[in-house]
């Protein structure tokens, strides 16, 4: 192997000295101290080691295991992956239009968008992927293989699919796939609008806007609802702009401060807004994310809107991007975000740990109050909590297992076409008795390939009792008759919940997300809660006064 030149080390030794004409001696001078020391270390490494190392594969580990010290949002992204990066950050790539999940060490297709090339090219949900361009993807990484999927817009590839225990082969052209911000809008009662916003990418707020316009203009909307449950936030200036909807021109949105006074910077609104007096709701969830938290703790600490749901994520952290050598960006964090009340929404401390390695949170006695406009106490250090607390309804033990073991997919996958959607419609579709019992019929079937984590539990008690030539296969062997017994009671106990879970599966299976929506519209009790509040003035301005 040849040796690193030694003019590198020279070269960062004499740069050394520079570094003190701006910064901080003490930090500085310490920044440098190990920077030479890790330039020694790998260079001895690189020069030395008994066996023939790649230089760049040892930088890219040590990379990586640095950046896991700091927090889940600081990121390296080297030069193979800058195009793929830049085109998501846009809410668009080149790709075949079909959602993968892993699954026995394969991926899965699980769900395929109307019209995209997946579809013409006749791939189904369902579908095993286990080959990429001739190259076998089998027990590879599924991040990995996901990325195979994706490039350029016009290029071919070719995919390689199990289907029923038969190959097939696919020649699939990429094609631009712009995913879609506002999935659905309607009026959920003669005077109230709903807008459904899944993701703040490039332009989403124009969307927001137009589909605001249409409901109140043409729908005769008196109220509106703006959904941003599962919203994992994106761009800060589309949210910016969706609150600068609702509040009017130069009203102060978001400050972020941080270490570097450089990255600190204060955000208003520059628009003449669209409506500010029209009733507003605002619903999240606990998966409800940094820019989803701006826009429903803005709107909440200016008495705009009420906020409706659970305890959202709490990812009040802000990240930069920055260019390196090589066509490398790095997407750190630079600052954290600051809302009207003046409160910081982020729930993890990343700077301090527990014993395991955990980020802490803040304890509640150590939360401080702020205050929206009409004096309301607002609590940092844990997200938004929503005016009106709604608590989602919780999966079963079991549902969660039938879930995760694909038995739910899989009976839906096989029971379900599109020559359906003729008898079955969202908005009026119902999981019956008779529905059910197929799907008792069917798990039945299946039931001997079903792993709880109990059972993962007993059969790694089986195999180690075997190996420390312990004899009690019977006994065991009577717990997982036990199990069984007890699950298929819990299929009737859990009947409501799983045939709620199957309902939608099937409307999603038939109408894709769209419908899925649509039918969810009818049994939300997010959505009831906010007719309440819409339909009741008095009830709706007492929350804003804090007097509910």
């Amino acid at each position: 192997m040849k040796k690193i030149p030694h003019i590198a080390r020279l070269t960062l030794v004499l740069l050394i000295p520079l570094l003190f004409l701006s910064y901080d001696d003490t930090k500085d001078f310490e920044t440098a101290k190990n920077l030479d020391i890790f330039y020694s270390l790998f260079t001895e490494i690189s020069n030395s080691y008994v066996d023939e190392l790649a230089p760049g594969d040892i930088m890219g580990r040590t990379i990586t295991e640095m950046l896991k010290t700091l927090d889940p949002y600081t990121n390296f992204i080297p030069e193979s992956d800058v195009e793929r990066y830049t085109m998501m950050t846009k809410g668009e790539y080149g790709g075949i239009g079909a959602t993968v999940a892993e699954r026995n060490n394969l991926l899965m297709i699980v769900d395929i968008l109307d019209n995209s090339p997946a579809a013409s090219s006749g791939l189904r949900v369902g579908d095993f992927i286990v080959e990429v361009d001739g190259h076998s993807i089998e027990n590879q990484p599924s991040e990995e293989s996901k990325e195979l999927l994706q490039g350029q817009a016009g290029t071919t590839l070719r995919i390689g699919i199990l289907r029923n225990g038969e190959r097939k082969s696919f020649a699939i052209e990429r094609k631009k796939i712009q995913l879609t911000s506002v999935p659905y809008y309607g009026m959920i009662s003669n005077d109230f609008g709903y807008v459904k916003l899944n993701e703040f990418s490039q332009d989403c707020a124009n969307d927001v806007l137009s589909a605001c316009t249409e409901l109140t203009t043409n729908k005769g909307a008196k109220g509106l609802v703006l959904d941003l449950r599962d919203n994992p936030g994106g761009l800060l200036i589309e949210a910016i702009k969706i609150v600068n909807m609702f509040v009017p021109k130069g009203e102060r949105i978001v400050y972020t401060k941080g270490q570097n006074t450089t990255e600190n910077s204060k955000f208003s609104t520059m628009a003449e807004p669209f409506n500010t007096t029209i009733p507003l709701v605002v619903l999240v969830n606990s998966h409800s994310a940094s820019a989803s938290e701006i826009v429903s703790g803005a709107l909440q600490d200016l008495d705009r809107a009420v906020v409706i749901g659970e305890q959202t994520f709490g990812k009040g952290l802000v990240q930069t991007r920055k260019e390196l050598s090589h066509n490398c960006l790095l997407k750190i964090t630079t600052s954290k975000y600051y809302i009207p009340s003046g409160r910081c929404i982020q729930k993890l401390d990343y700077s301090h740990r527990d014993a395991q390695g955990n980020p802490t949170i803040v304890p509640d006695s150590l939360q401080r109050t702020f205050y929206t406009r009409n004096h309301r106490p607002v609590k940092d250090g844990g997200g938004i909590i929503p005016d009106v607390v709604v608590a989602e309804d919780t999966s079963s033990a079991l549902l969660k297992t039938l879930t995760k073991e694909f038995v739910l997919f899989d009976f839906v996958n096989a029971t379900y076409s599109a020559g359906d959607t003729a008898l079955i419609r969202p908005k009026t579709f119902k999981f019956s008795d008779n529905d059910y019992k197929k799907f008792i019929d069917f798990y039945n079937t299946v039931q001997n390939s079903i792993n709880s984590e109990s059972e993962k539990s007993l059969k790694q008690l089986a195999e180690q009792a075997q190996k420390e030539q312990f004899n009690i296969a019977i006994d065991i062997q009577n717990l997982q008759k036990q199990i069984k017994a007890q699950r298929q009671a819990q299929l009737q106990s859990d009947k409501t919940k799983i045939s709620n879970a199957l309902e939608m599966l099937i409307i999603k299976h038939l109408y894709n997300e769209r419908g899925l929506i649509e039918h969810r519209l009818n049994n939300d009790p997010y959505i009831t809660t906010a007719q309440e509040y819409l339909q009741n003035s008095d009830r709706y301005k007492q929350v804003l006064l804090g007097k509910k």
